[in-house]
């Protein structure tokens, strides 16, 4: 629909009338001051800038003028500028109202001079909604929200709604802050009641009795006064318009594979290395010398000489040892040894296997003001004694059985991973600004939807509502995985698809307000845990231990219960039974152990019994 008009309310130019297509979601028609989203508008045909705001609904453009009013039917009155108090609703009047054609001063707003005064609404279907003009102080029952406003109410069941509300679009066709029409619905679909819901816009929480916009391609939802407001879904405005924050050198999240997290460890290793060469006459020059082919005695493994060796594989190589190779795991990063960094040290009779890297050039005291997680004080490079026993790190708050930086003034434990995490990056999901690594408490992590009360977090310092735990920095943008025959993506919300998503490992419902693995090929999709609870701890070492003078080989495993109907796992040495914990299992007879008991036995020497 294309064509023009010469109205009163704004005389310079002509009008031109479009259909749903009004740049704002804050735009509001010149005469009845509402807003205009959903409604054929007239705007100003002239490109001259002081125009650019001026909106006019078609139906305010069609106003009788001059009209007779039931309330004061002695004259006429006619649609002029005005500025006053409406004498119906007593609400002010800013821009255009009805005015008594003779001396009376009686002024009546566009709304109440065409109000319908009863009002069937779909959603309150029951019974016919009765308007009250005047304006009162209530907590409506369409969008939850306690504000002053004229109103309808079902003077039947007491459903009282604003006038707003009442009359707000059933569909905003075309929103610019999300590419598909958004519905007004005056309750969260059943299917999507699993989970608490945010609005998109805000991120606070949906109610679920209350009215909203909702998109069902992408489960995507708005609270009504978010839905007509200036404001816009940062989510997907930001990677539209103004890209990445303008600092090249910042790494960007997520690492596009599980192996680019090494790469990260040796680049910012050196980085840090290089940033302390000449500070202080105690810092150990970074190493430049060939890896040996044997180490006698390495500080982490001094039980058994290191033997150098080069990682290889083909990919027509697919038996069985040659798989067991391409699973080698560091015990001092806990970061796979693949093809991409192939020089690393064993000790077959162990099963322990290093980096050439953290082998040789991990250095073994970071000083004051080297970590960016702990600047305070030097950080001593150390593990504990067994492989079963861990350190929890201050930063991310997972276990590890790796390598870890001791501080031994405050007590605290950073693990590889954390120590070399830069203290500014940029992130993919947030492309507005950069993110920097800072403590904080009581806050949502915008990937995972946790709430935390004290975590190290990635935190916008210009947005207030975006920050991510630090452990969500972790996530690889694409890793595969033994659940699956193809790769699976990191995927960010909104997502569109129509529908629910079930995780393929516990089959318990995944949230798709929030970050998950997603296969498009199988369409398989993964809860970020589920594939990523090991945290940094390498699995599937073992040890010897008698059992009732029994010989057991015990191999470290985790054990997780999945699915809420599987039973707990109990440790047979405690009797403790634990949903989610680390044992020690015998890999013939299946007799499980808890690290703790395994610790205790070896240090008291006593038999387990079964």
């Amino acid at each position: 629909m294309s064509s023009t008009l010469v109205h009163f309310s704004h005389p310079k130019h002509s009008l031109v009338l479009k259909d749903f297509d009004v740049v704002g979601d804050d735009a509001t028609c010149h005469v009845c001051d509402t807003s205009v989203i959903g409604s054929p508008t007239y705007t100003c045909s002239d490109d001259n800038t002081k125009c650019e705001g001026f909106y006019l609904h078609k139906t305010c453009a069609e106003l009788s003028t001059p009209i007779t009013f039931y309330k004061h039917n002695q004259h006429p009155l006619i649609l002029c500028p005005v500025k006053g108090s409406c004498d119906v609703c007593y609400n002010r009047v800013e821009k255009f109202a009805y005015l008594c054609s003779d001396d009376c001063e009686f002024v009546v707003c566009v709304f109440c001079a065409f109000q319908q005064r009863a009002l069937d609404h779909p959603g309150h279907e029951q019974h016919t909604l009765t308007l009250v003009p005047r304006e009162s102080l209530f907590a409506c029952d369409a969008c939850s929200e306690e504000a002053k406003d004229s109103s309808y109410i079902c003077t039947t069941c007491d459903f009282w709604i604003h006038k707003k509300c009442a009359l707000s679009p059933l569909t905003i066709p075309n929103p610019s802050y999300h590419h598909h029409p958004l519905d007004l619905i005056y309750s969260i679909p059943k299917m999507h009641r699993y989970f608490t819901r945010y609005c998109n816009i805000c991120h606070k929480r949906v109610m679920r009795e209350a009215w909203l916009y909702y998109c069902h391609k992408c489960t995507y939802f708005v609270h009504v006064k978010c839905a007509t407001s200036s404001h816009s879904s940062p989510s997907e405005n930001e990677n539209e318009e103004e890209g990445t924050p303008n600092e090249p050198d910042l790494v960007e999240f997520p690492l596009p594979t599980e192996e680019l997290l090494f790469d990260l460890i040796i680049s910012q290793c050196c980085k840090l290395q290089v940033e302390s060469q000449g500070k202080d006459e105690n810092t150990n020059p970074i190493s430049t010398a060939p890896d040996p082919p044997i180490i006698n005695q390495h500080w982490s493994h001094m039980e058994h000489p290191l033997v150098h060796f080069q990682f290889t594989t083909s990919e027509n190589d697919d038996n069985e040892n040659n798989y067991k190779r391409r699973e080698l795991i560091c015990d001092g990063c806990i970061q796979p040894i693949t093809i991409f960094h192939p020089s690393y040290y064993a000790c077959m009779k162990c099963g322990f296997f290093l980096h050439s890297f953290c082998s040789t050039k991990l250095p073994a005291v970071l000083l004051a003001g080297v970590c960016p997680a702990h600047p305070q004080h030097s950080l001593l490079l150390s593990q504990k004694n067994y492989f079963y026993t861990f350190a929890k790190c201050e930063i991310c708050c997972y276990r590890t059985n790796g390598f870890y930086f001791l501080c031994e003034t405050c007590d605290i434990r950073i693990d590889i991973r954390c120590a070399f995490l830069p203290t500014k990056i940029k992130h993919k999901s947030h492309k507005h600004h950069s993110l920097v690594q800072r403590p904080t408490s009581n806050f949502k992590c915008s990937a995972s939807g946790y709430d935390f009360t004290s975590r190290t977090q990635y935190g916008c310092e210009t947005c207030s509502n975006f920050h991510i735990d630090i452990a969500s920095a972790f996530y690889p943008g694409r890793m595969k995985h033994r659940y699956d025959d193809h790769p699976v993506t990191l995927r960010q919300p909104p997502f569109f698809y129509e529908g629910v998503f079930y995780c393929e490992i516990c089959e318990d419902q995944v949230n798709n307000q929030w970050w998950l693995y997603h296969c498009e090929e199988c369409d398989h999709s993964f809860h970020n845990n589920c594939l990523l609870w090991d945290g940094s701890v390498k699995l599937g070492r073992n040890i010897e231990l008698d059992i009732n003078d029994q010989p057991h080989t015990l191999t470290l495993v985790v054990k997780c219960r999945i699915k809420k109907t599987q039973p707990k796992y109990n440790c047979r040495y405690c009797g403790n039974s634990f949903i989610w914990n680390y044992f020690l299992e015998c890999d013939g007879c299946g007799y499980l152990i808890c690290c703790l008991c395994v610790s205790e036995v070896k240090a008291s020497n006593k038999s387990i019994h079964f």
